[in-house]
Parts: C-alpha cells; sequence; structure tokens
C-alpha cells in the first residue's frame, strides 16, 4: 500500500477511536496504530527507491546528451576538415562547426536543466510527503501521551 493510503488509514484509527471525557485525547488500539506505523516504514523505503530510480533516469539522460553533443562535435569536425580545399568554405565550416557545438551544449544544458528540475520537483515532493507524515506520527504519538495521574 502507499504512503497517503496508510496515512488515511491512520486517519481513519484516529477518529473512529474513542475520545476521553473532559479532554482532547483519545484511545487508540495499540496493535492497529503499531500494524500501521510498521506499513508506513515499510512503505517508506518503496518510495525512496522510486526517488533513487527518477535520479538514476536523470543521470541517464545527462549521460546521453552528453554522447549526443559529443557526436555532433565529432560529426562537425568530420565536416570541417572534408571542406578544406577552399578557404571560403573552410570558414564557412567552421562557424557551422560552432553552431552545431552551441546548439548542442544548449540542448544538453537545456536538457540537464530540466532532468534536474524534474529530480528536485520529485526530491521536493517526497520531502513534502515525509513531513506531513512525521507530522501525523508525532501528532499521534502526542495523542496517545497520557498526562501523571490522568486515568484513561
Amino acid at each position: 500500500m502507499d504512503i497517503y493510503g496508510l496515512l488515511d488509514q491512520l486517519e481513519q484509527l484516529t477518529n473512529g477511536s474513542k475520545k476521553i471525557r473532559f479532554s482532547n485525547k483519545i484511545m487508540m488500539d495499540e496493535d492497529e496504530l503499531l500494524d500501521l506505523i510498521d506499513q508506513l516504514r515499510t512503505a517508506i523505503p518503496d518510495e525512496v527507491r522510486q526517488s533513487k530510480r527518477m535520479l538514476t533516469e536523470r543521470e541517464r539522460i545527462l549521460a546521453n546528451a552528453q554522447t549526443e553533443a559529443d557526436k555532433l562535435v565529432h560529426q562537425a569536425e568530420q565536416d570541417a576538415n572534408r571542406i578544406v580545399d577552399d578557404q571560403k568554405l573552410v570558414a564557412e565550416a567552421r562557424v557551422q562547426a560552432d553552431q552545431i557545438l552551441a546548439d548542442a551544449t544548449q540542448r544538453a544544458d537545456a536538457i540537464r536543466a530540466g532532468a534536474d528540475a524534474y529530480a528536485a520537483e520529485v526530491l521536493q515532493g517526497l520531502d513534502e510527503m515525509l513531513s506531513r507524515f512525521l507530522g501525523h506520527i508525532r501528532s499521534g504519538l502526542h495523542e496517545l501521551e497520557v498526562e501523571p495521574g490522568q486515568k484513561v
């Protein structure tokens, strides 16, 4: 089950728990709560693995972009070498090679920036989700705390 489903179950358990009179405290089934916490602990590594897969995919995209840029540079160099007969053609070939290199570099930079933004967005979402999850757990634990001398 995903983290959001488990958090929904935790919320349902909290909302369905009996309230203690004259306080804002509730009584929860300890086994159910601990089971949900164990399931959450199991689900979190799955979410982290997904993030790692996304980062690996980002690295693959960057490597492909670099390979493509290298191929384009190599092709531009070959084209420039073939046109050595005429000075005018050589000058034009160099300009074209520089433009291809600039375009390839720009494309690689754009792909890199897109992959970085995507990875940052995924990690930000995971950070927010984990923060909410931690808040729910702390809230649940806080609710379970009983003041000394108070009967449950």
